[in-house]
């Protein structure tokens, strides 16, 4: 028995661990969008990635509690936001004009999606679109999108998911550094 109880308690604390270990979907979250393999655009080897998933965005809420009015506001919005995800890159000449085809495709699956556009920019070879989606039976935001390719053939693709209050998101935008929330300090 002895023996049993050995072998039991190492599997069940291997299969707590593993349980705990895997990821969230977040794809199951309203506010998440699909960008798809966004490295087949890549030009060079200048590229970030951002993935502050939950778990982090829980820790950073709590470090910022309490520190003032500014901080406290900043904790609330962290603490309600499940994801924010952020690739930034190059595009090679060659590739733009299939990106951009992209990102229209995914314009279009988002209006399906009942997401609204928020801010839309075309000018000569660049391109910037904000959406936001609304929460069910609720008038809070539970996603949002940023697509943008300018001029110089940077990409920035931000997708945050949660419950966004829009009247603190350009102090998310300060603290993250994230690319396109800056025009909606004023929204």
């Amino acid at each position: 028995m002895e023996n049993l109880i050995k072998i039991i308690i190492p599997l069940l604390l291997l299969t707590t661990i593993s349980v705990f270990a895997q990821e969230e979907d977040y794809s199951k979250y309203p506010g998440y969008v699909n960008f798809g393999n966004l490295s087949v655009f890549e030009k060079g080897e200048e590229a970030t990635e951002v993935l502050i998933d939950s778990n982090l965005l829980k820790m950073v809420a709590s470090f910022t509690q309490g520190k003032g009015e500014d901080s406290n506001e900043l904790s609330g919005l962290i603490g309600g936001l499940k994801l924010i995800r952020v690739n930034t890159f190059e595009v090679s000449p060659s590739s733009k004009s299939e990106l951009i085809s992209k990102v229209k495709r995914i314009e279009k699956d988002l209006r399906k999606k009942n997401w609204q556009r928020l801010v839309m920019t075309k000018a000569k070879g660049e391109i910037t679109s904000i959406f936001v989606k609304t929460g069910k039976n609720t008038n809070k935001f539970v996603g949002l999108a940023i697509m943008s390719i300018d001029e110089d053939g940077e990409a920035s693709f931000v997708n945050i998911v949660g419950n966004i209050d829009m009247k603190t998101i350009g102090k998310l935008s300060n603290k993250f550094d994230i690319p396109g929330l800056d025009s909606l300090n004023n929204k």
